[in-house]
């Protein structure tokens, strides 16, 4: 029987003893979207509400490719939700100047900024959830981290009006084209 991706993913996380870890990874790595969101990626998450609980959990596929014409990273990111709801985001990036990037999703529109912070990568914006739309559409702040060369840490904490809904914590990892 195949494992899961998120099998996958989260056994790789949890292989070695944590007190071994420090000595082994690479002290230099840092989440750079237009190199890590090339080709594919699969994963696993959970959503928390603001009380910590979890309320949902998914499998996360990307698929990336490079276009030379706009010289932008294009990628699909689908969540498939363990009550059967599955959601795309279709991003668009492309790296500007001092380490920001400009980036463009299909519903939470264009002039995104996202920023290297440190080996992290941060970008925040609204985009509508349901009815939730217009003003009411939550803020996102999502925070990648790479954990190993193949393998990061996505936090996207949401809020509406500055008080927080909740936040969600997934892992992507690189696989084999």
């Amino acid at each position: 029987m195949a494992r899961s991706a998120a099998a996958v993913a989260l056994e790789a996380v949890a292989a070695e003893p944590v007190a071994n870890a420090p000595a082994r990874l690479p002290v230099a790595l840092a989440f750079e979207p237009e190199t890590f969101f090339l080709g594919r990626t699969e994963g696993a998450g959970v959503v928390r509400d603001a009380f910590g609980r979890i309320v949902r959990r998914c499998l996360v596929a990307t698929e990336g490719s490079y276009s030379a014409a706009e010289g932008a990273l294009r990628f699909d990111e689908t969540f498939t939700y363990d009550d059967g709801e599955v959601d795309v985001w279709r991003w668009v990036m492309r790296p500007g100047r001092e380490g920001r990037y400009i980036a463009a999703e299909s519903k939470a529109g264009v002039g995104i900024t996202g920023e290297q912070r440190g080996s992290e990568y941060v970008l925040a914006f609204h985009r509508p959830v349901g009815r939730a739309a217009g003003l009411l559409a939550p803020r996102f702040i999502s925070r990648f981290t790479m954990l190993a060369p193949d393998l990061a840490l996505k936090q996207a904490d949401i809020s509406l009006f500055g008080v927080p809904l909740g936040r969600l914590s997934a892992v992507h990892r690189r696989t084999a084209n």
